[in-house]
Parts: C-alpha cells; sequence; structure tokens
C-alpha cells in the first residue's frame, strides 16, 4: 500500500509528490505520459498582475514567484539540473504594434519573469525519486477510497527494468468496471490518501474541469529580456528564442490547427511585425485545465488540485504546499 498515490505526472502533481516525499510519506507518482500535457507545452510565465489574478490568488500567485529562485536552487541541488528563474520583469499592456525590442526600454515592467517548464519538470521527477518516490507510468482510470485502479503505459515487450523510476511494483489483479475492457497489464493500487492532479483530464474523476487547447510558435528570433503582453497574447524567452502564445480553443482536438495557426502568424504580423520573418522552429500545445480551480479534500481519502487554468507553474508551489498541509494533518487526525 502507498501512503498516498498522485494521479497525474505534470507540474502540479510533481510537485506536490516532492513536498509529500520530503515530509516522509510514501508516495506513488502515475504519470499516464498522454500528449498535449499542459506542462510540457507551458510558457513558463512568472506573471502574477498580468494575469488579473486577486484576493487569494493573487497571494498564491506571488508565493510562487518570490519562491521559485529558493525552489530551483534545492531542486538544482537534489537533481542536478539547472532550472534558471529569470525574473526581468514582465511588460503588459504594451501598445502595439511594437517594431522591435528597444521599445521597450522606455516602459516600466510589472514584477515577473519565466522559467522553462520542462527543465522545473524534470528536476522535480528527479528530486522526487532522489527521496525514495516511485514514478509509475500508468494510467488512472477510476479511483474509489483506498483504491486507484489503473492501466500500464508500457507492453510486456517494453517494460522498464526493475529500479528505474518507471516501475511500478504490485499484484496485478482483475478490476470490475461497466462498459470497459480491462487487459492484464490493469491493476489497481492500495492508497490511503489520493490526489487528483491531472490537468484536463480531470474530469474523468467527476470534477468539472473541460480542455482548453493553448496552440504556440517556437520563433527563431532574439527574444526581449522578459515577457510581454499585447493584445490577446504574449511574446517571451524561451532559450535563445521567442516562445509566442497562445490560443484559447475548447475541445481534445490534437496539434496545432490550421485556424489556430493562422491565428498566431495574423497575431505576429499585428503586434510584433518585427518577427514576421522569423522562421518556425517548433509548434507547441496543451490542453490547459479550464474550470473552478479545486485545491483540496472531494471526500475522505481523496484530495484534488486541478483546474488551474493556465496559471498551473504561477501556482503550483502553493497547490502543493496546501495539499501538504491537508494530507499531513489527515495522517494526524488519523493517528
Amino acid at each position: 500500500m502507498s501512503e498516498v498515490v498522485v494521479v497525474g505526472g505534470g507540474l502540479i502533481g510533481s510537485l506536490i509528490a516532492y513536498r509529500l516525499g520530503q515530509a516522509g510519506l510514501e508516495v506513488t507518482l502515475l504519470e499516464a505520459g498522454k500528449a498535449g500535457q499542459a506542462t510540457r507545452a507551458s510558457a513558463g510565465m512568472l506573471a502574477p498582475h498580468a494575469e488579473g489574478l486577486s484576493g487569494e490568488l493573487l497571494e498564491w500567485a506571488r508565493e510562487g514567484l518570490e519562491g521559485y529562485p529558493e525552489l530551483a536552487r534545492e531542486l538544482e541541488a537534489a537533481s542536478g539540473i539547472e532550472v534558471p528563474v529569470v525574473l526581468s520583469g514582465v511588460w503588459s499592456g504594451v501598445r502595439s504594434p511594437l517594431r522591435g525590442w528597444e521599445a521597450l526600454r522606455g516602459l516600466e515592467p510589472h514584477p515577473g519573469g519565466y522559467l522553462d517548464p520542462v527543465r522545473l519538470l524534470a528536476a522535480v521527477q528527479k528530486a522526487f525519486v532522489s527521496l525514495g518516490g516511485t514514478i509509475c507510468r500508468e494510467e488512472a482510470l477510476h479511483l474509489e477510497p483506498g483504491w486507484v485502479y489503473t492501466a500500464a503505459q508500457y507492453t510486456d515487450t517494453a517494460r522498464p527494468e526493475r529500479g528505474s523510476s518507471a516501475w511500478c511494483t504490485g499484484a496485478t489483479r482483475p478490476a470490475p468496471r461497466q462498459g470497459a475492457a480491462w487487459g492484464s497489464s490493469t491493476r489497481r493500487i492500495a492508497a490511503r490518501q489520493i490526489v487528483i492532479a491531472s490537468g484536463a483530464w480531470s474530469g474523468r474523476f467527476g470534477l468539472e474541469v473541460r480542455p482548453l487547447k493553448g496552440e504556440a510558435l517556437l520563433l527563431a528570433a532574439p527574444p526581449p529580456s522578459g515577457p510581454v503582453f499585447a493584445g490577446a497574447g504574449y511574446a517571451l524567452p524561451r532559450g535563445a528564442q521567442v516562445y509566442l502564445g497562445a490560443t484559447q480553443r475548447k475541445g481534445w482536438p490534437p496539434g496545432v490547427e490550421a485556424e489556430g495557426l493562422r491565428w498566431l502568424q495574423h497575431y505576429r504580423d499585428t503586434h510584433f511585425p518585427h518577427l514576421r520573418g522569423a522562421a518556425v522552429l517548433e509548434r507547441r500545445w496543451g490542453y490547459r485545465p479550464a474550470g473552478p480551480l479545486t485545491v483540496g479534500q472531494l471526500e475522505p481519502g481523496i484530495l484534488a488540485a486541478t483546474g488551474h487554468g493556465r496559471n498551473g507553474i504561477l501556482l503550483a508551489p502553493a497547490t502543493a504546499r496546501r495539499i501538504r498541509e491537508l494530507v499531513l494533518k489527515s495522517w494526524k487526525t488519523r493517528r
């Protein structure tokens, strides 16, 4: 039995698992590996004021902004993966067209910056495994208090070696579930506490979360010194390139669609015309978890951390702290 099973291996689920592992709990992290995970397509923006947040959400956003430099140093020490956090400021409400980044010099930025979410996720997961945590390449299909029913995301001919972070131990059992054909790779995992952190896929567990696809482009051009919001989108650095985004499209169609690409090209030409000739290095897309933000207990033994929209990176540290507090409080109460 795991003391905690975290369903969802994006940044929020992984950071929750890491914080619980630091508290000395036995934690299993389920990573389905689905295309369209929000973290891997994220801009990595740290811009609480530009996002129009207020009240407790703004406080959580500030917690993330102020805490990321220390968290990055902690993760680098634990994982060996460097996660640069650049707090050079955020320019919002910029009048466009902006014909070059030098036009930003006379404008006062808001507090904020950016980071690379893919490097951050890799560092968190490696640090979690270093604590003795387990990452299972399995998809949670159904859950109930005390049990998570899963399907493995590997075949019998492509299983990872024992001892790797991708191996999940435990007995395979048939799991009764109407309307689903479950094969021999299906099993159920016993857990005292379950945390749903499945992003846009959280709706399968009865939560009011729906996918809102974001599409973006990675352009071969010198980047600005920090995130720049103009009109309905933004541009920011991603290494030595420009990350340009992002659309908001309902539903599950995968990839960057033709309509989304046209919107991005028109947005680029309208607001940042100096980028018009830049080569498109990559098209990025992911499903944001749209809906009410839900961070807390759903019922005894089951918690949720989902519905963060496009603010998952910014709100992840406060979300992980809150879930850790709730899990540990439950532990003390039961004992």
